[in-house]
């Protein structure tokens, strides 16, 4: 029986045309490798990513959307000059479209997908912060924010940026009064 009832229509649609987006987006990322600063290549990545996360959006499946508006975000970055592919850069991008991957098998089978590795989501993370991503993950308060049960029903309505902040930046200690 498939999760996705009287939608498997849709489903198929949605999983050929993703498919083929994805397969150009593994080109592109070759490509990209060679050129990191071109412009139209990272926003053909970006458009892929964000179809997906459309289409993915309209039949309700979550974790895709959640890793790949995340991906999204890094490319917005990446087109605009606000982050720099780097090995470690494109190490995660490649985690991120291997899990897409992933899912779009699991959707092939009529299954709902779970959430992403909480370590790919913490490195996209700590990318999209300006932190060089680590293969651990990232420290500890960014894995309780990100995998939340509370923190999940914020993102129908949008993120909870000030939860986010605080998970995501120390906290300061108050400040001792300076001397006069």
């Amino acid at each position: 029986m498939s999760d996705f009832g009287g939608m498997e229509e849709l489903l198929q649609d949605f999983l050929m045309e993703s498919t083929d987006l994805l397969s150009d987006v593994d080109n592109k990322l070759v490509e990209l490798e060679k050129r990191p600063e071109d412009k139209a290549l990272l926003n053909d990545i970006f458009r892929g990513f964000h179809t997906i996360k459309g289409g993915a959006g309209f039949l309700n499946v979550g974790p895709m959307v959640n890793l790949c508006h995340r991906t999204e975000n890094l490319f917005d970055k990446l087109r605009n000059g606000e982050l720099h592919i780097t090995p470690e850069v494109m190490d995660v991008i490649l985690d991120a479209t291997g899990i897409v991957r992933d899912m779009f098998g699991t959707l092939g089978q009529g299954l709902m997908v779970a959430e992403a590795d909480a370590d790919v989501l913490n490195a996209l993370d700590a990318v999209l912060a300006g932190q060089t991503p680590t293969k651990a993950g990232a420290e500890e308060p960014v894995p309780a924010a990100v995998s939340s049960p509370a923190a999940a029903p914020a993102a129908a309505d949008g993120p909870d940026w000030n939860a986010l902040h605080q998970a995501i930046v120390p906290q300061a200690a108050p400040a001792s009064a300076s001397p006069a």
